[in-house]
């Protein structure tokens, strides 16, 4: 399961599942299961990691909360052009609200708040 939430793109899904692991691991509902725990640790790990389309998703969106143009988030994510243009519509598609100002991308301040850990 945790390869697919990697290389999965719905965002909004991901992003549900992600934010109940970490709210589960922060207020110790694994109590004493300890294979649990480790295994919720390791997916919270391995979708906030670059090599995961969520997790380079989370980096756009706090490089755009400053704004950013197209190449700065190439030349951060390491990836193409084409790659930036898709994972912006599947934010978009998850009802993440992206500007383009003066050529820089933004998103609402707000949206930080959600993805703090």
């Amino acid at each position: 399961m945790a390869a697919n939430m990697r290389n999965r793109s719905d965002f909004a899904e991901t992003f549900a599942v992600h934010t109940a692991l970490r709210h589960a691991l922060a207020r110790k509902l694994y109590g004493s299961d300890a294979r649990t725990h480790k295994a919720a640790t390791g997916l919270v790990k391995s979708l906030e990691s670059d090599r995961s389309i969520y997790g380079r998703q989370l980096k756009m969106i706090g490089l755009m909360s400053k704004g950013v143009t197209i190449q700065q988030v190439v030349k951060s994510l390491r990836c193409s052009r084409r790659t930036i243009f898709r994972y912006l519509n599947h934010l978009e598609d998850a009802g993440i609200q992206v500007t383009l100002e003066d050529g820089r991308y933004k998103v609402p301040k707000d949206m930080l708040k959600l993805l703090k850990k």
